[in-house]
């Protein structure tokens, strides 16, 4: 008996070790393409542009994956009109926070790229939103995840591998 405990805990510091990131028994896949690249669940697809929600003209998309009407990642560049500045992550995350009123959360700071960015949290009907800011080489970039799961687990395995190009 306890030959076979040591052999259950053994295997489950060996998984906790190893960095398994996503709970998918399948391989995990590279997305590559527009100047973005990063690693999402194996049993996800890239989805047309349509299956993300409309960012309206603030926000051209770079990748669309996921699970389509369950779980969608996506990542953007921020449009920056000629009238307009570009906001730091701080100023970002207090003017979200208004513009969601009481949807909002929670929020917390998240680094990309060795750039710390604010992810912001929301409920909107029964999915989660996080949104995730930050800028690079003076560009500002938006990740997008919608999910039925409250746990950003995923979200975080996910954005923690962006690189924009």
């Amino acid at each position: 008996m306890r030959k076979i405990l040591l052999i259950v805990t053994l295997l489950g510091l060996i998984v906790a070790i190893s960095g398994c990131t996503f709970n998918s028994g399948d391989t995990n896949k590279t997305f590559s393409e527009n100047g973005v690249s990063f690693t999402y669940p194996g049993d996800w697809e890239v989805l047309n542009e349509s299956a993300a929600e409309s960012f309206g003209d603030n926000v051209d998309i770079m990748a669309v994956v996921g699970v389509e009407d369950e779980d969608v990642f996506v990542v953007g560049k921020a449009v920056i009109e000629s009238d307009e500045y570009l906001r730091s992550p701080s100023e970002w995350l207090e003017y979200t926070k208004e513009s969601i009123g009481s949807s909002y959360v929670s929020d917390k700071t998240f680094t990309v790229e060795g750039e710390e960015g604010a992810l912001i949290t929301a409920k909107d009907n029964n999915d989660y939103v996080y949104i995730l800011f930050w800028h690079k080489d003076g560009e500002g970039y938006i990740a997008y995840y919608r999910t039925a799961n409250e746990s950003l687990d995923k979200f975080e395995s996910i954005a923690k591998t962006i690189q924009i190009s």
